[in-house]
């Protein structure tokens, strides 16, 4: 028989070639913005994040800091690569599409997190992680990303017919334990949490969300 994947939903990841000293970079200013408090700080303070939480404007994408441009650079090329291999757009039409941003930076310390949301109004978001922080070893769950599965009702009922269905047909969400220089990038609709960051080192990442257009 013919098995088709249907309402798969689309998950990449991607890894920055030589990016510790990129990374670095970025720390250094991030931190340095983070001690000016609200002169950088996003004015809205979400429901979402709890505790030791510092989240930036939204501009971060139009800083010309060099760091900066290069980790746009970066986020863009994967989010116009993801675009062009998952839709059929000839390439005349490729050449017409316009990406604009919303990017922002999260600096999390000890006990900070952030509940389940989703990036409304958007068709891509992506988080780069500039540093993971502290790695727990008897807290693997510590400043987790979990996705939740976006079929709300596919495991109102479980047996053994569907209990153990291989990917990309399984159950439940999908985990991502932030390393060095990773990208991941996933539909804005897609549920998601971030658990309690537990180390003393500062948990830093990039996100940010895309809108595609269509140019005349």
């Amino acid at each position: 028989m013919e098995v088709k994947p249907l309402f798969a939903m689309p998950f990449a990841v991607d890894q920055m070639a030589d990016h510790e000293p990129l990374c670095d970079e970025l720390t250094r200013l991030f931190l340095e913005k983070e001690t000016e408090g609200d002169r950088w700080r996003n004015e809205v303070r979400r429901e979402t994040q709890k505790g030791a939480l510092f989240e930036s404007r939204f501009d971060l994408f139009q800083w010309q800091e060099p760091p900066v441009r290069r980790v746009a650079a970066f986020c863009h090329a994967a989010v116009a690569r993801l675009v062009a291999s998952l839709s059929d757009y000839e390439p005349a039409e490729r050449e017409r599409l316009t990406f604009d941003y919303h990017a922002w930076f999260h600096v999390t310390r000890a006990g900070g997190y952030q509940g389940l949301h989703h990036h409304q109004n958007a068709s891509w978001s992506g988080i780069f992680c500039v540093d993971p922080g502290d790695v727990i070893a008897d807290r693997p769950d510590s400043g987790l990303v979990r996705f939740h599965d976006p079929r709300w009702c596919s495991a109102h009922y479980m047996d053994a017919g569907n209990r153990r269905l291989k990917s990309p047909f399984h159950h439940g969400g999908f985990d991502v334990a932030h390393k060095t220089g990773q990208l991941v990038v996933f539909p804005s609709y897609v549920m998601h949490e971030i658990f309690p960051y537990l180390g003393q080192r500062p948990r830093i990442v990039v996100a940010f969300n895309a809108w595609v257009r269509m140019a005349s």
